[in-house]
């Protein structure tokens, strides 16, 4: 009797175990794809501060400098 409790004992930890590496995994994963979003923002955000930059500077090239622009119906 007491052995077919250690038995049940045991299968039940070892249930929960597999279940607490399932999620450990899951969760690696989620942290892993936010990581590789965060990269991608952060370029944005350099590639936008720098476009932002070169504007300032007196625009892109190709690109109309739209301050001084009085609009068409004037």
């Amino acid at each position: 009797m007491a052995e077919d409790r250690m038995q049940d004992s045991l299968a039940a930890l070892e249930a929960e175990l597999a279940f607490q590496n399932d999620a450990v995994n899951q969760l690696n994963q989620a942290l892993a794809d936010q990581q590789q979003d965060l990269l991608l923002l952060r370029r944005q955000v350099v590639l936008l501060g720098e476009e932002l930059a070169a504007l300032k500077a007196g625009g892109a090239p190709g690109v109309p400098e739209a301050v001084d622009e009085k609009p068409p119906h004037y």
